[in-house]
C-alpha cells in the first residue's frame, strides 16, 4: 500500500488548496469601492471621475479572449507570471505615488486602473486551467473555485486592520501595498505547488460533495465573522489565520487520508497478510464511476444528446445550442433578451457595491465595511449555489432550466432595491444581503447558459461581449446617482445626508430590475424547448 500523499489524487487536492487561495486574494473587488472614494478624496477627484475609475478596472476584465487564446500557446505559470506582472504594475505604481504623495495625472491612473483589472482575467484564467487539469472529470470544480474571489475582502480587510489597526482605509498606501506583495507571494507558492504536480490528474469522480461542502463552510465562516461577536471580537491576526485555514481545508483531504491511511498500516500489521484490501475494491468502483461520468458529458464541455427541435428559432442555419459567431450572436433576439436580463440583473449589482460606501454615508451609517462584508459572503454563497444547481443537472436529478432560476432570483432583487426606501439599518443590510447573492448567482448562471445557448467554442468572447453592460452601466448609472446626489448636497460641502440623497436612485435600480423579472420569462419561454429536450 502505498502512501496516500504520493499518490495523483491527493497532489490534486493540494493543488485545489492553492488554487483557491490564489483565488481569494486576486480579486480584491468589493474593497475597491470605499478605496476610490478614499482616493478621490486625497488627490481631490470627483465622484464622476470616480466612477470612471471604477468602470476602468471593470473594463479591464472584459479582455479575458487574450489570456485565453494564450494559454493555448504558452505553459500555466507562464500565464500567471503575466497576471502577477499588470496586477503589480497598476497596483504598485499607484503606491507610489499615494507614498511619495505626488498627484498622478487622471489619465495615468484611469490606465493603471484599465492594468489592474485587466489581470484578474490573467490569473483566472491560469486557476480555471489548472483546476480543470487536475479534476478534468467535472469541471464544475474549476467553476467552483472562483467563487472563492468574492472571499477577497475579508482577507484584506483582516491584514489591513492588523497592520493599520482600522479598516477605513486612512492609509491607502497600506492597501496598494498589499496588493502588490500578497498576489505575487501567494502565486509564485502556488506555481512550485502546481508545478509539483504537473503529471498529478484526479481520478475520483464523486469529489464535487467534498469540494462543494468545503466551500460551504468557506461560506459559513466568512458570514458569521460578520455577524458572531466571538469571530469579530478575535484579534486581526488571528481572524486573518482562521480565514485562510478555512480557505484551504481541501489540503485538509488528503491529510484526513493519510492518517487513514496510517491506521490502516497498523491495522494490517496486526493481521493476516492474505485478507484482502478494501482500498483496491474502492479503486475499481472509482473507474467504473469514471466511465459512466464520460458518457454524461463531452470532452469539450457540452451536454452530448441534447437535439434541438424544429420550433426552436434560427439565425440563419444556425440553431439554439450550436456554435454562434458575432455575427449569429447579434441577429439573434435570444441574445439580446440574455444581454438586457444581464443589464438589470449582475450589473445593478455591481453598481450597488460600487455606491455602497456613499449610500451608507449618506444615511448616517458608518458601517461600510461590514456591508461590504455582507455583500461579498452573501455573493460568494449565491455562487456557490448556482453551481450546486449546475452540478445537480449534469447528474440529471433538476429540471429546473437556467432561465427559469434567473427568473426566481430576479424577483427579491427587485424587491430588495425598493427595500432600500425604507432608510432604517436593518432595511439595508437585509437588501445588501439579497442583492450579492442573486447577483452573484445569475453571473455564475451566466457562465454555464453562454455555452450551452450559443455554443461552448466561442463562449469567452460571447460571455465578455455581454459584460460590456457592466462598465457602461457602471458609467450610466454612476453618474445619474452622482447627479442626484449632488443636487442633495448642495450648500453641505458637497456631502449629501438623509433620506433623498438616493431615494430617486433605488426607485430606478428597482423597476429596471423588475424589467429584468419580465425579460428573463420571455427568455425561459423561448428557450424552454430546448432545455425540455436536453
Amino acid at each position: 500500500m502505498s502512501s496516500p500523499l504520493s499518490s495523483k489524487s491527493e497532489l490534486s487536492w493540494l493543488t485545489l488548496g492553492a488554487i483557491v487561495l490564489l483565488q481569494s486574494v486576486s480579486v480584491p473587488s468589493s474593497l475597491f469601492p470605499a478605496f476610490c472614494i478614499m482616493l478621490g478624496k486625497k488627490f481631490s477627484i470627483s465622484q464622476v471621475q470616480v466612477v470612471n475609475l471604477i468602470a476602468a478596472v471593470e473594463t479591464g476584465k472584459l479582455f479575458e479572449c487574450f489570456p485565453t487564446a494564450a494559454a493555448n500557446h504558452l505553459p500555466p505559470w507562464a500565464i500567471l507570471l503575466i497576471g502577477l506582472l499588470l496586477g503589480t504594475v497598476g497596483h504598485g505604481v499607484q503606491y507610489l505615488d499615494v507614498a511619495e504623495n505626488t498627484e498622478p495625472s487622471y489619465w495615468k491612473m484611469l490606465l493603471l486602473c484599465l492594468l489592474a483589472g485587466h489581470s484578474v482575467c490573467w490569473i483566472q484564467t491560469y486557476c480555471y486551467v489548472s483546476a480543470l487539469t487536475k479534476f478534468n472529470k467535472n469541471k464544475n470544480i474549476a467553476v467552483l473555485t472562483s467563487c472563492y474571489a468574492s472571499l477577497g475582502r475579508q482577507v484584506y480587510a483582516s491584514l489591513i486592520e492588523g497592520i493599520q489597526g482600522n479598516i477605513e482605509f486612512q492609509n491607502l498606501s497600506t492597501y496598494l501595498l498589499l496588493t502588490c506583495i500578497v498576489p505575487a507571494s501567494v502565486g509564485l507558492v502556488v506555481v512550485l505547488i502546481v508545478g509539483r504536480s504537473i503529471h498529478a490528474e484526479h481520478t475520483e469522480t464523486d469529489v464535487f460533495p467534498i469540494a462543494f461542502s468545503l466551500a460551504v463552510a468557506a461560506g459559513v465562516y466568512a458570514m458569521l465573522g460578520n455577524t458572531v461577536q466571538p469571530i469579530k471580537n478575535m484579534s486581526s491576526q488571528l481572524q486573518v489565520i482562521t480565514l485562510t485555514l478555512v480557505i484551504i481545508l481541501p489540503i485538509a483531504v488528503p491529510l484526513v487520508k493519510a492518517a487513514h491511511w496510517l491506521a490502516m498500516v497498523r491495522w494490517r500489521a496486526k493481521i493476516t497478510p492474505q485478507l484482502p484490501c478494501v482500498v483496491a475494491t474502492e479503486n475499481s468502483d472509482s473507474i467504473v464511476r469514471v466511465d459512466g461520468l464520460n458518457e454524461e458529458a463531452g470532452e469539450d464541455g457540452q451536454r452530448e444528446g441534447v437535439e434541438v427541435d424544429e420550433g426552436m428559432e434560427k439565425v440563419g442555419n444556425v440553431e439554439l445550442g450550436d456554435e454562434h459567431g458575432v455575427k449569429n450572436l447579434v441577429m439573434s433576439l435570444n441574445f439580446w433578451l440574455f444581454f438586457l436580463v444581464n443589464a438589470c440583473g449582475p450589473m445593478l449589482g455591481v453598481v450597488y457595491v460600487y455606491n455602497l460606501p456613499r449610500i451608507s454615508e449618506s444615511y448616517g451609517y458608518y458601517e461600510t465595511q461590514s456591508l461590504l462584508a455582507v455583500f461579498a459572503a452573501s455573493g460568494f454563497c449565491g455562487r456557490i449555489f448556482s453551481v450546486l444547481i449546475e452540478e445537480y443537472k449534469r447528474r440529471g436529478s433538476s429540471t429546473l432550466s437556467k432561465p427559469a432560476s434567473i427568473v426566481i432570483m430576479m424577483i427579491p432583487m427587485s424587491v430588495s432595491f425598493f427595500l432600500l426606501i425604507n432608510s432604517s439599518k436593518t432595511s439595508l443590510y437585509i437588501s445588501t444581503g439579497i442583492v450579492g447573492a442573486c447577483s452573484g448567482a445569475i453571473r455564475e448562471t451566466t457562465t454555464f447558459k453562454i455555452a450551452e445557448l450559443f455554443g461552448p467554442q466561442n463562449s469567452v468572447v460571447n460571455q465578455n461581449i455581454i459584460l460590456t453592460n457592466i462598465p457602461i452601466g457602471t458609467l450610466l448609472f454612476g453618474h445619474l446617482d452622482a447627479i442626484n446626489y449632488k443636487a442633495g448636497a448642495d450648500g453641505n460641502d458637497g456631502i449629501c445626508k438623509g433620506f433623498e440623497c438616493h431615494h430617486k436612485t433605488f426607485i430606478l435600480w428597482g423597476s429596471i430590475s423588475a424589467v429584468g423579472i419580465i425579460l428573463s420569462l420571455i427568455l425561459h419561454l423561448r428557450t424552454r424547448k430546448f432545455y425540455s429536450s436536453g
